[in-house]
């Protein structure tokens, strides 16, 4: 899967015998064509390790630094991964990380072990599901959805993808050496050939029921029969581990369309309008995440400063709708056809069961999910729910305790008319509460030893508001004796937060009048009374707007500038709302620097003039192939000689893969190269490279005894590996 799924067409392995030598992630997305004389570019030019801008991944915040600022990864993996749930509240499900094997994925990397050892080496992909503990600090990683690790035990290395906040996107990087005795190295990984399996710069994972991974009944069954633990991690489960991986790179890829609309949608005619666009939209957001559910946006001031203007936009630069991309693959069974009793695979056949078809290939074009249209306030609500989730639990209990220390506004109250009964056998009382037509509270008292102890809201329908449930009511005089004719509870969530009406009011107190809860509770009937009963609410979030208001001033005033332009940067964002409600939040540390990009290859990075014949695969290969890797095959590294003889030993793959172009895509066995998601792969067609390409090829295939002809007429998996020399 890729890195975030047993699709992620990860990270390379490098050649055996080249441990420091880059890898690549997932399969290749060519650069544009480049002019038929240039000389042969370094591999630095023609790789793009381009540092993340501004700001490190979160990966890198993750890590410890050295005191000349090396950052320390944790070895071995289970390390790793215990520092990643130091971030996070074990109380979730899996402790909030879901972890797979996936021994025959679509990964780069599944071939390190070779196909016949994939049951004892299987790839192992780690996402962050879960949040921080609730009463984290401010500034605290927020890694769920955001974080994803792939590690193969015989690359020595790892695939992270992780979200740099400052830039608002995903990052792609690997680490090298990643083997005992050695120091791990952190480079950013090769970005264009990532986006050829990652086509929405974000993670990829299968569509269910994810058999490529250890929750399906014959993958666990041979992972089992090797009578390895596999590290000690995790690894039997159902498939509610694969799920969760996939219900997390659905949020991580809806990050990328929240940011667009941020940057792009609220980039109006004057900064007023742009950050009044900004401003309103984060207002929204933080009260709709602070109300749990649908917030209402109908107020003229909301629809003039925000909805008003973002549609118009919205239709402006997007006539077409927005495109929402699809972060799933086909779901893939390594075994299709050996169900029903059939022996499982022998290992020979393991190499022919590790081949990827391509309808199942991370290379192929992707359809969107949705053209967007922006056409009403409910897609702007939409796009409000999306900017919602850049923030934590965390991060909105955070807020909440600031408004908590805030004074307080007057509370509104409700009056209510309901119907008491005592329920002697049971210890409790049951309350059925009416407020005209489109109000209702049902509520159960529970008494311990006769006196008061708490209760429970099993239905609040207040007019206007979603219906809320299980809502916790705690007497405001613990061990009240139960006599007298007034009560007062108070209304808490199961986490503890307040509990909010749809208009974001708090619902403080609930306090019943009239009737007796006291007597003997053995010679309680089941009688009901009539009481009277009341609810309090107040609108504590009054001063978010404020506090809002004064960050888009900043911003207008050139103060502050995370109204003004790039991406929605979540602490750039949450810091000066929290100081206007009062918190003194520290500044802060200075940001670790990402890692440098990786050398260049002193041996590649000479400037030769290549020949006219090998100049066509130069332009269209030298972005994916041009490295001493093993994955993808790395036949354009090194001297002329080392080149020709490389295309040689290719040459049977390669001119496949070129025939696959000339076929229908529902009748190409393998994904063509270049790969359809390469910026140049509609020109390729028409590029006299192509013919020259299959020219050269088919002249190395006549001079080893194999025309085109007969190697088309193959089984791919027949023809001869493209394996490179080591060293």
């Amino acid at each position: 899967m890729n890195l975030c799924s047993s699709l992620h067409r990860p990270l390379l392995a490098p050649l055996s015998g080249a441990r420091s030598g880059p890898l690549c992630l997932l399969p290749v997305l060519l650069v544009a064509l480049l002019g038929s004389t240039l000389a042969a570019p370094s591999v630095a030019a023609d790789v793009d390790r381009s540092l993340p801008q501004p700001g490190p991944s979160l990966f890198d915040r993750l890590l410890e630094r050295e005191a000349d600022g090396t950052p320390q990864v944790p070895f071995p993996f289970p390390a790793l991964l215990q520092r990643v749930r130091a971030q996070l509240d074990g109380e979730a499900p899996n402790g909030g990380l879901a972890i797979v094997l996936i021994p025959l994925g679509r990964s780069l990397q599944r071939h390190a072990a070779g196909d016949v050892d994939a049951f004892r080496f299987p790839r192992v992909v780690a996402a962050v599901t879960g949040e921080p503990v609730t009463n984290a600090p401010a500034g605290h990683l927020y890694l769920k959805d955001r974080l994803y690790l792939a590690h193969h035990e015989r690359a020595e290395a790892l695939e992270v993808i992780s979200y740099n906040e400052d830039a608002g996107r995903f990052e792609f990087q690997l680490v090298f050496d990643y083997r005992a005795g050695a120091t791990p190295r952190v480079v950013p990984a090769n970005r264009t050939l990532c986006l050829a399996c990652h086509q929405n710069a974000a993670p990829i994972f299968s569509r269910p029921s994810w058999d490529e991974t250890s929750a399906s009944p014959p993958v666990a069954a041979r992972l089992a029969a090797t009578g390895l633990d596999y590290q000690g991690l995790p690894w039997r489960h159902g498939v509610d581990v694969p799920e969760a991986i996939d219900a997390a790179t659905a949020a991580a890829n809806r990050l990328a369309v929240a940011q667009r609309l941020w940057q792009e949608g609220c980039a109006l005619a004057t900064a007023q309008a742009s950050i009044d666009c900004r401003a309103q939209a984060l207002l929204q957001a933080l009260r709709q995440r602070l109300v749990g559910g649908a917030a209402t946006i109908a107020s003229a001031d909301v629809s003039q400063r925000l909805v008003e203007p973002l549609l118009a936009s919205w239709q402006a630069r997007w006539p077409d709708g927005l495109v929402i991309p699809d972060p799933q693959v086909p779901n893939r069974q390594p075994f299709a056809g050996i169900e029903g009793g059939i022996a499982p695979p022998t290992d020979a056949e393991l190499v022919r069961y590790a081949d990827i078809p391509t309808a199942f290939d991370p290379l192929a074009l992707r359809p969107p999910l949705e053209h967007w249209r922006g056409r009403d306030a409910g897609d702007v609500a939409r796009f409000i729910r999306l900017l919602g989730e850049l923030f934590s639990r965390a991060d909105l209990a955070l807020i909440e305790r600031a408004l908590a220390r805030m004074p307080q506004p007057r509370a509104r109250k409700i009056d209510l008319t309901c119907t008491l009964r005592r329920i002697a056998s049971a210890m409790r009382a049951d309350l059925d509460c009416a407020g005209g037509p489109e109000l209702r509270l049902q509520a159960r008292i529970r008494l311990d030893d006769k006196r008061i102890a708490d209760g429970i809201v099993d239905r609040l329908e207040l007019p206007g508001s979603r219906a809320l449930t299980g809502v916790a009511l705690a007497i405001s005089a613990p061990h009240a004796e139960p006599s007298g004719s007034s009560l007062r509870f108070t209304l808490a969530t199961r986490r503890g937060g307040p509990v909010r009406a749809s208009t974001g009011e708090a619902i403080t107190a609930l306090r019943l009048d009239g009737g007796e809860l006291g007597g003997d509770a053995a010679a309680w009937s089941n009688a009901a009374d009539t009481v009277t009963a009341g609810l309090e609410l107040v609108d504590d979030l009054q001063p978010l707007g404020p506090a809002v208001d004064a960050l888009a001033q900043a911003n207008l005033a050139g103060q502050d500038d995370a109204l003004t332009a790039g991406p929605a940067r979540r602490m750039a964002l949450l810091a000066p709302l929290l100081r206007g409600l009062g918190d003194d939040v520290p500044a802060p540390p200075p940001a670790a620097a990402p890692a440098p990009p990786q050398p260049a290859d002193l041996a590649q990075s000479r400037t030769l003039h290549w020949p006219a014949d090998l100049q066509p695969f130069l332009r269209q290969c030298s972005q994916c192939h041009a490295e001493n890797t093993a994955f993808p095959p790395g036949f354009l590294h090194g001297d002329e000689a080392r080149v020709r003889a490389n295309l040689a030993t290719c040459a049977q793959r390669m001119r496949y893969r070129l025939e696959m172009n000339r076929l229908p895509p529902a009748a190409r066995p393998k994904t063509p190269m270049p790969p359809p998601a390469a910026a140049h792969a509609a020109a390729f067609l028409q590029s006299p490279d192509m013919a020259a390409m299959r020219d050269l090829l088919e002249r190395l295939l006549q001079a080893r005894g194999a025309p085109g002809e007969d190697v088309l007429a193959h089984p791919y998996t027949t023809l001869a590996p493209c394996r490179m020399p080591t060293g």
